[in-house]
């Protein structure tokens, strides 16, 4: 790339000038090349063609349709996951419905490793032992922070879970109960690997470690500080069997566009809703315990 301009240089400097005598042509030639040295000097100490993309001051940045993902690891991560990330949007669409249309781009961070991601998060009370991403509403671009090890499912995994978060306060302004808001969270992070929500599950219920219903669905977020995997899996779980297994709750196969108890719940609380009177809060509210053991006893090995 730098022989172009040097090139354009020598034809500029040639055409104007006659062709000197055979005696002057080594003295010709010395300022020329001088003349183009001097040019590729100065071309190549303002254009730094070499970008060090490693470093977080200036990183690998992808914008798509609804995303803006920097990233230092490579151009092909940010590509892939701004990719995923649009797909996992229109699965969240899906579900809930459209909000509002925000201006801009929703931000994803992806810090180099993870004593950075976890000095990024000290200030607000996230860290890695916690979860691998959070949603940093006390910064100006609100982005989802996370940051990379090597496991391509578990970035998407980490991330998704955030985005989710993200989505709701961007598109309906607000933030539902904990576990509707950690449920839907972890329902759409699952997604990624349906086999390992499963596993963990079974080895959840053979270790006895599953949270009775009752104080899954009214813990407050602080209690997720403790135990955030075994809720995570949980309410992942619980999740997909309320709207794909649960007859009582599942979705309608013949209504279009679809609806079901779960997930016309499921709507009106990200929209702030009244709940009490939706189909599904009945359901809770009157056959908790036959739902709980019902749930606990699917197979989910058989998906």
């Amino acid at each position: 790339m730098l022989l172009l301009p040097s090139l354009a240089l020598a034809l500029a400097l040639a055409a104007p000038v006659q062709r000197p005598a055979r005696s002057g042509q080594e003295a010709y030639r010395r300022v020329v090349a001088t003349a183009l040295a001097r040019a590729q000097a100065g071309l190549a100490s303002s254009v730094n063609l070499e970008v060090d993309h490693s470093r977080w001051e200036d990183p690998w940045v992808v914008t798509s349709a609804n995303f803006q993902v920097r990233t230092t690891h490579s151009y092909g991560q940010a590509f892939e996951l701004a990719k995923n990330l649009e797909f996992m949007r229109g699965e969240f669409v899906r579900l809930l419905g459209e909000g509002r249309r925000p201006s801009g781009p929703a931000h994803i961070w992806v810090f180099p490793t993870m004593a950075e991601y976890n000095t990024f998060g000290g200030p607000y009370g996230e860290h890695s032992s916690i979860l691998g991403s959070f949603f940093a509403t006390d910064q100006a671009e609100l982005p989802v922070a996370t940051y990379y090890d090597g496991n391509w499912i578990q970035l998407g995994m980490w991330v998704t879970h955030s985005a989710l978060h993200q989505f709701l306060a961007r598109e309906f302004g607000r933030t539902p109960d904990a576990w509707i808001d950690e449920g839907l969270a972890s329902y759409f992070a699952l997604a990624w690997s349906w086999e390992y929500g499963a596993s963990q599950f079974a080895e959840l219920a053979k270790a006895r470690r599953l949270i009775p219903l009752e104080r899954l669905l009214s813990d407050p977020i602080q209690a997720y500080v403790q135990r955030p995997h075994e809720r995570f899996i949980e309410l992942g779980m619980l999740f997909r069997y309320l709207l794909e297994e649960c007859e009582a709750t599942k979705d309608d196969p013949n209504a279009d566009p679809p609806r079901g108890p779960f997930r016309d719940f499921l709507r009106a609380a990200v929209r702030g809703e009244p709940l009490a009177q939706t189909e599904f809060a009945g359901i809770i509210a009157s056959d908790a315990d036959v739902l709980e053991e019902e749930f606990r006893a699917f197979d989910f090995s058989a998906w």
